[in-house]
């Protein structure tokens, strides 16, 4: 019976030794879980400022390429005039020390938030692909059409006087071409004139469809430039062989 008994006493011992050992591991368990999770957090959101941080300055990146590429093409384009040409090397050279600075400012942030208020600076405070880029390429537009004009108004002078030797001072015909050729130069430097000074005063701002308005019309007499001065050369070829 003692025996019986004492087996009994160890039985239980051990059955309440196993239940208590059972239940700690659940409860270090619970604490370890808390822990882990804890853990995954951060470094998810570690993770998540990190994707962040490389987006922008990925996105910095490409614009700061973008403006050296036009930094070259501006100070090696001899069609610039020397006026023009120092405004956008003066445009270009401060926008690239500021992205830079600000690509260092993203490296810096601690929070996703000002690393996406950053990417809302890039883009507000230097609009590189909607005005910058722009800029560039419409004045050099302007400043080759306006050259242009100026070498085809010299070629219609000489045809002015090519003409006025001419008996009864040409035909009807030649004088036509003559008088055309003066009219699309004119109508030339009307679209031209003024349009750099107006293109070079629009600034960055958060409102992208106010500044495609304020391009748009600039873009357009560009075009309608070109297109004038086209008829004046074709004006000043035909009346060139006119006079053979």
């Amino acid at each position: 019976m003692v025996k019986t008994l004492t087996r009994l006493g160890i039985a239980t011992a051990a059955t309440a030794a196993f239940a208590t050992g059972a239940a700690l591991p659940a409860q270090a368990q619970s604490a370890f879980g808390t822990a882990t999770s804890t853990t995954t957090g951060k470094a998810a959101g570690t993770a998540g400022l990190d994707a962040a941080k490389a987006l922008a300055t990925s996105r910095i990146d490409g614009r700061l390429e973008t403006l050296h590429a036009l930094q070259l093409a501006v100070n090696d384009d001899s069609r610039l005039t020397a006026s023009d040409r120092s405004a956008l090397s003066t445009l270009i050279s401060g926008d690239i020390s500021g992205l830079t600075s600000l690509r260092g400012k993203v490296g810096g942030e601690s929070t996703v938030s000002a690393v996406r208020a950053d990417e809302t600076t890039m883009v507000d405070q230097y609009r590189v692909y909607l005005l910058v880029v722009p800029k560039v390429h419409l004045t050099n537009a302007f400043d080759i059409e306006s050259a242009v004009d100026s070498t085809l108004q010299k070629v219609h002078d000489e045809l002015a006087a090519r003409l006025a030797k001419e008996p009864g001072g040409g035909t009807a015909t030649e004088k036509s071409q003559l008088a055309d050729l003066q009219t699309q130069l004119q109508n030339a430097q009307q679209a031209e004139s003024g349009k750099v000074s107006t293109l070079l005063a629009i600034q960055p701002g958060p409102d992208a469809n106010a500044i495609h308005s304020a391009l748009s019309p600039l873009t357009t007499a560009a075009k309608n430039a070109r297109a004038d001065l086209r008829k004046a050369r074709d004006d000043a070829k035909a009346l060139h062989d006119e006079l053979k």
